[in-house]
């Protein structure tokens, strides 16, 4: 009866395993294209095969919160991210982010500009 219990928990675990390590903490910064920063906080993100999918948790320097949803893919180290349900009413915001290098060496993170419909642009730092 032990031995049962003991290989049900080791399945149970071995099961869970990979999916709690799918899911990563983004360090993410927004900021203007005139240099400010706009908010911080973090993504949640599950990466599955290329697919990504997750939210995002927000504080504008104001003390403000901001949060949306987060769906995108990555291919040949481009990440393609669509923030949607944004609370500060952005609409159809999209980010395109690589590793950035310096000198040709890969830096750490990621950096990319965000398009959101109107024509509104800023910029999306990440780190994880």
């Amino acid at each position: 009866m032990i031995k049962r219990a003991l290989n049900a928990a080791a399945i149970f675990v071995a099961m869970s395993a990979p999916v709690l390590a799918a899911a990563k903490i983004w360090y993410v910064t927004e900021v203007g294209t005139s240099g400010i920063t706009g908010s911080q906080g973090t993504w949640t993100l599950t990466i599955d095969n290329n697919k990504i999918s997750g939210t995002a948790s927000m504080q504008f320097d104001n003390g403000n919160m901001l949060s949306y949803d987060v769906d995108g893919s990555l291919n040949e180290g481009i990440y393609t991210i669509t923030m949607s349900k944004r609370t500060d009413n952005k609409k159809d915001c999209v980010w395109t982010g690589h590793i950035p290098t310096a000198g040709g060496a890969i830096t750490h993170g990621l950096v990319g500009k965000v398009t959101c419909d109107g024509g509104e642009e800023f910029f999306v730092r990440a780190s994880f």
